[in-house]
């Protein structure tokens, strides 16, 4: 297990644009195999998402390698996730963070994919 570094900065807005890339990354095992690959590598239950913290939607998609090669992305809120019973971590470098898994039981993988709309088409991929 690795030390998770944490940015020191305020929780983000309600507001805030959440992205994952993909339109089958918030498929029930994909989740499960993901939060779980980040439970034994920096202890615990976590998914990788992107933050429009200070850009638009589009802005963000083509501004990240991580999104671009994505054809779809799911969105969502920080309100909606939050509403959903999910905690965000600031890791890594900015705009990412992980949203926080309390277990990896079928209820809690629907509300989270309940949290996002359905997959769009990706306002920044690159031809």
């Amino acid at each position: 297990m690795k030390f998770v570094v944490l940015r020191g900065e305020e929780p983000p807005a309600d507001a805030v644009v959440v992205v994952r890339g993909g339109m089958n990354g918030l498929e029930p095992a994909t989740v499960a195999r993901t939060a779980t690959r980040s439970l034994d590598a920096m202890g615990f239950l976590g998914v990788s998402v992107f933050l429009a913290l200070d850009r638009t939607l589009a802005e963000l998609c083509s501004s990240l390698d991580e999104l671009a090669r994505y054809r779809q992305v799911r969105v969502s809120t920080v309100a909606a996730v939050r509403a959903a019973g999910f905690a965000f971590l600031a890791t890594g470098d900015r705009p990412h963070f992980d949203i926080v898994l309390p277990d990896v039981d079928a209820g809690t993988l629907a509300r989270l994919d309940g949290a996002f709309d359905p997959p769009v088409p990706n306002p920044g991929r690159r031809p």
